[in-house]
């Protein structure tokens, strides 16, 4: 065994050893292999957040992989028959832009390739990068099923998703009108509500005042409206106010003048109207809002578009606006207002700005025909069966109920040439509408007399078929689907919760009358060290990869130069003093870890790069060098053969003890991944590993070592291994790769000493071992409280020798409350001298004299002075208790200031609070301290 573990040697051989054996496989194989005898019939199914084909992995998906890759192995080792379905997914607008962007460096305008030209150039793209991603989730470990990787533009996807859209068609839920939808200008297509992006608070804009004259005998008289886009006024058919606003009613059916042109448009009530806003009258421009639409429906105005499909203005404006781009138009309008003497005034406000959540455009309202579902029936079926879902965490219930009860229909249809077309044909003279899973050709005797839809689906319609489709939907007959579907968990991001948690579950509960999966986890976001959200344009982004596999200086920098944000300079200044050498990777494990112990109840965590090897890093190497202790000990000892009921017999506490914390924490580990509470999760693996293993246990095995007694170091050391190797198993989940290759040498390690393996297992791969189980007769209260004496009195030792410096071995005596524990201490005085690194350590009859450190069961006495200028320390702890008298006052002072608090940020007053607490809680351990000192 090496004496440094080498994440770059280990991890590529166990992964393709892992692959090599078929390790992956569910047990009930559908490929034709053999089924896995040892597994229960019992699923559990996880079907991966398919990531898109452009994509590279980021640290979302290096966090979600991460869960399900942990939860998958946990339920392998504990019996199920675990699935882990991986995939990748078309996605429509993204591959489509990243491929033009391709085309457009070729010097290739890809209208002119036409769409069969166009989707034959993406087939190409997939083909070569539609893996990349894949293959880098592989690097993280990911125990997925590959032999099931899907594709959501496979045929069987495909026939699939025409299945459901032609089922849905017919049912009456899927239907084709003119309606106001989201356009992005960019992208030249239409928007589902859930693909617009609004910034919490709103935009930096103006509220414009300009006044619309009366048509007839009004002079310069009119009516002044505010608006936030002053461009769309040539879409204008009405003015509307209040019905009981005093100030205008008398001016309903009033004719206004457009400005700059002779159209004369209505003045008109409606309750809609709000009289406080602006001056009370507001524009109406049906064809560019959609709160003007439904007025226009309710009144049976106008619909007057005034845009082209890239937001420039059309032929219906002026002449010296057309073709001008929105924004351009605006500027050149609101001078020409101002000229006029239309503008009135311009206030500063924040507007809710909607922009397309790929582009990032701001997006236009635009009428358009498109194919919607009716989402309401389908919400109202969810619900219903809303008991059968559990989602985690629990505040998410609630956001994801509010959005079910209010829910709009769905706009399907997308003006894109890549992604399923919509199964649709129109006839070219009656203009009558025929779907169809089959094409007119095959079903029609007059199929030259049809023209096809030309649009295709929404991404996310069929990426709500997913977990039914992966697992053999729409043939409900096949083993697959019967044994598999539904899946157990899916675990994502909250911002797809609505994209497509809730998307899957309307077509799982419409069509199969039960929701695709019983769990929903949804994982925090992860933001930098600064609390921001990570993102090329700001490039503070972290490459998983380099966190994996290392990184040179100038690969860090890259992302920061080509964004350029405000803070480049003081960013690269902090990579080249935190990383003048690059980074030097973790690998997965220290990734997985890292991650994992991010990975709380709430919505948002910080990370940072130097995280990952202060966290990860350093657990992987504690753990290394503990099994590396043991083995390269045992190495060094005669092979001495013994059964494992040997080790049974006359138990050493540092044994009996262990044993006892491992028990406990099966429990504890079990719990904490059935509940997917993995934070806690680290936290029980570091109080297993590195407090408990390796700086008590094996800090009082190198005591028993100490004796020259061959047979029972070999004893010893054996037992420490045999609870290593439950160690490896309860970690494996979450650091697959280095508990795989120290599996190996423990294993071997075992079989040179051991005659009967049978009670302990004597698996070849770590990952296809059992997971403990709790075993009652491995606890024990005894040494549980033994060791409690034990790690009181060491820590209380340790802690004074840290506190006065004092590095002389020294004197100690202690009274006991009662005689058993007076009894234990005897018992385990050596250890405590060892470990506490003690001259001398005696009991007394009664209580004693010098400096007292009192604990429940003891009391410890010290004479100080013999090691410490007690007067000297006086003096100190005085001074220190004044310095913090003065920052309690200052920091109470703010937080009686009513200003502070209610114009400070949150997290500001929060940060004085806890300052408070820590300044008052330290006051009290100081005065304790300097009372025990004078009585010394």
């Amino acid at each position: 065994m090496e004496r440094e573990y080498s994440h770059r040697e280990h991890e590529k051989k166990i992964y393709e050893m892992w692959m090599k054996k078929e390790a992956f496989s569910s047990a009930d194989d559908s490929q034709g292999r053999e089924k896995k005898k040892t597994r229960k019939k019992e699923t559990y199914v996880i079907p991966i957040p398919p990531p898109n084909i452009t994509g590279r992995l980021h640290l979302g998906h290096a966090l979600n992989a991460t869960i399900i890759d942990a939860l998958i192995r946990y339920k392998r080792m504990d019996g199920f028959d675990a699935l882990w379905i991986p995939g990748i997914d078309h996605a429509g607008i993204a591959t489509q832009t990243v491929v033009k962007k391709w085309l457009d460096e070729e010097g290739i305008d890809y209208r002119s390739l036409g769409k069969k030209d166009f989707v034959a150039k993406v087939w190409q793209w997939k083909e070569k990068y539609g893996s990349l991603i894949l293959n880098q989730i592989k690097s993280l470990g990911a125990s997925c099923d590959w032999t099931r990787t899907h594709f959501t533009m496979d045929e069987d996807f495909s026939k699939a998703v025409r299945h459901a859209f032609c089922s849905l068609y017919k049912d009456g839920l899927i239907y084709r009108g003119e309606r106001l939808v989201n356009w992005c200008p960019v992208d030249k297509t239409a928007l589902s509500d859930d693909e617009v992006e609004v910034k919490e608070g709103g935009e930096a804009g103006f509220l414009w005042y300009i006044k619309y004259k009366w048509a007839q005998g009004g002079g310069d008289e009119g009516l002044v409206v505010a608006t936030t886009r002053p461009e769309t006024l040539f879409g204008d058919v009405a003015v509307a106010i209040h019905p009981h606003d005093e100030r205008y009613n008398s001016f309903i059916g009033r004719k206004l003048k457009i400005p700059f042109t002779d159209r004369e448009i209505p003045v008109i009530a409606d309750e809609y109207v709000e009289s406080h806003f602006g001056t009370g009258c507001v524009k109406i421009t049906p064809a560019h809002d959609p709160n003007d639409f439904e007025m226009g429906l309710r009144h049976k105005l106008e619909m007057i578009n005034v845009m082209n499909e890239d937001a420039s203005m059309n032929d219906f404006v002026p002449s010296s606006y057309r073709g001008l781009d929105r924004f351009d138009c605006r500027k050149r309008l609101l001078n020409d207002l101002k000229v006029e003497g239309f503008l009135i005034k311009e206030e500063e406000r924040n507007i809710p700005l909607g922009r397309s959540y790929r582009s990032k455009a701001v997006i236009e309202y635009r009428l358009s025909k498109q194919w919607f579902i009716k989402a309401k029936p389908l919400a109202e079926k969810v619900l219903a069966c809303h008991h059968d879902l559990n989602i985690t965490p629990k505040n998410w219930d609630k956001v994801y109920r509010h959005w079910l009860e209010n829910i709009r229909d769905w706009c399907i249809s997308r003006q894109l040439w890549w992604g399923h077309a919509i199964p649709a044909w129109h006839h070219k003279e009656t203009g009558e509408i025929f779907v169809s899973e089959e094409t007119p050709e095959r079903v029609l005797k007059e199929p030259s007399l049809w023209r096809e839809d030309g649009d295709v689906l929404d991404t996310w319609f069929s990426s709500a078929l997913w977990p039914m489709v992966i697992t053999g939907w729409p043939n409900k007959n096949s083993s697959d689907f019967q044994h598999y579907f539904p899946s157990s968990l899916l675990s994502t991001a909250k911002d797809i919760l609505f994209f497509w948690v809730a998307r899957m579950n309307f077509m799982s509960v419409y069509f199969e009358g039960k929701m695709p999966y019983k769990d929903v986890y949804i994982h925090p976001v992860i933001l930098d060290a600064k609390g921001q959200t990570m993102s090329k344009s700001k490039g503070n982004g972290i490459d998983p990869m380099h966190v994996i596999q290392g990184a040179k200086l100038e690969d860090l920098k890259q992302p920061v130069l080509e964004a350029r944000p405000k803070e480049m300079k003081t960013m690269l200044s902090e990579m080249e003093k935190n990383f003048p050498k690059g980074l030097e990777g973790v690998g997965a494990d220290g990734l997985r870890y890292t991650l994992m112990q991010t990975c709380t109840n709430t919505q948002e965590v910080k990370l940072s790069l130097n995280d990952f090897s202060l966290i990860g890093g350093r657990f992987i190497i504690k753990l290394w060098n503990a099994a590396y202790f043991i083995l390269s000990k045992i190495e060094s000892l005669p092979k001495e053969s013994f059964s494992v009921n040997a080790l049974r017999q006359e138990v050493p506490l540092e044994q009996k003890w262990m044993e006892d914390c491992l028990n406990e924490s099966v429990l504890k580990i079990r719990d904490a991944l059935d509940k997917y509470d993995f934070s806690s999760l680290t936290k029980l693996y570091y109080e297993l590993v590195w407090t408990n293993y390796c700086d008590w246990h094996l800090e009082m095995v190198k005591i028993s070592l100490k004796e020259e007694d061959s047979l029972k170091n070999n004893k010893t050391l054996i037992a420490s291994t045999i609870i290593l190797k439950d160690i490896l198993k309860l970690i494996h989940p979450v650091i697959p790769f280095v508990t795989e290759e120290l599996w190996f040498h423990v294993q071997k390690s075992l079989k040179e000493r051991l005659i009967n393996l049978e009670q302990e297992g004597d698996e070849e791969l770590l990952m296809l071992s059992s997971f403990p189980c709790f075993r009652s007769e491995l606890s024990s209260e005894e040494a549980r409280k033994s060791m409690s004496l034990v790690m009181s009195f060491v820590k209380r030792m340790r802690s004074l020798s840290s506190e006065f410096a004092i590095k002389e071995k020294m004197d100690v005596s202690y009274f006991a409350t009662d005689q058993k524990t007076r009894k234990v201490l005897s018992l385990v005085k050596n250890l405590i001298m060892h470990l506490a690194k003690l001259k001398s350590l005696d009991a007394l009859d009664s209580k004693g004299k010098g400096f007292c450190m009192v604990e429940k069961d003891f009391e410890i006495y010290v004479h100080l002075r013999d090691f410490v200028n007690v007067e000297s320390e006086i003096k100190k702890i005085e001074k220190e208790i004044s310095k913090l008298k003065e920052d309690i006052d200052f920091v109470e002072g703010k937080l009686k200031n009513e200003n502070f608090i209610t114009k400070a940020p949150k997290e500001k007053v929060q940060e004085e609070k806890n300052k408070f607490s820590y300044y008052l809680e330290k006051t009290e351990k100081l005065k304790k301290l300097l009372e025990d000192l004078k009585q010394s």
